[in-house]
């Protein structure tokens, strides 16, 4: 895992004019955001989590958006629906992250919660057979697809991204843009 800073460093040289930092189960908070936005002024920085239940550790859900550590102890008790109202309460986009990454990743669809989004190609779901059972799986369902980074190191920049058909100004702007088709999936 690298540095925040080493990271915003290689995603600041790609050119990018916005990024959404997540963790799993952990949210970064107002005052850490605000220290990272001062070092880097040439970049939006906005706060995410990428949300995890002990039940099935293979399905994944990033809220975008939010500082929020509610959030976390939705997750721990398995209550993706109270984290999705919740998102959508405060118009902040939930995306089921690298949906067939894994067996079990897309089980929240088949009990009838449904994000905003929906990965299509990350830094954790490249391979040709995933992005095959994605777009299956979106026949069915629908939902905007996204790329996303994913990113773990600096060599997973500028894999997979969206370009917004307009600037993302405040950590919310991302949810009306997927909602209403204004950007473009990429990939290197």
């Amino acid at each position: 895992m690298s540095s925040p800073e080493e990271l915003l460093n290689v995603t600041i040289a790609h050119g990018y004019g916005a990024v959404y930092l997540t963790e799993h189960a952990t949210v970064w908070n107002e005052d850490e955001i605000k220290d990272l936005q001062d070092q880097f002024p040439d970049i939006h920085i906005f706060p995410g989590i990428e949300l995890v239940t002990p039940t099935n550790p293979y399905e994944h859900l990033l809220v975008l958006g939010t500082s929020d550590p509610e959030y976390a102890v939705l997750a721990d008790h398995g209550e993706w629906g109270q984290a999705l109202d919740k998102a959508r309460d405060e118009n902040h986009l939930t995306v089921l992250a690298h949906p067939c990454r894994f067996d079990g990743g897309h089980e929240m669809l088949g009990r009838g919660l449904i994000p905003d989004a929906m990965e299509l190609w990350t830094g954790n779901q490249s391979q040709q057979v995933m992005i095959d059972d994605t777009l299956a799986l979106n026949d069915r369902f629908g939902l905007p697809l996204v790329h996303a980074g994913d990113t773990h190191g600096p060599d997973m920049v500028n894999q997979f991204w969206i370009e917004t058909h307009h600037p993302l100004e405040r950590a919310d702007d991302i949810r009306d843009i997927v909602l209403s088709g204004a950007y473009d999936c990429c990939r290197a």
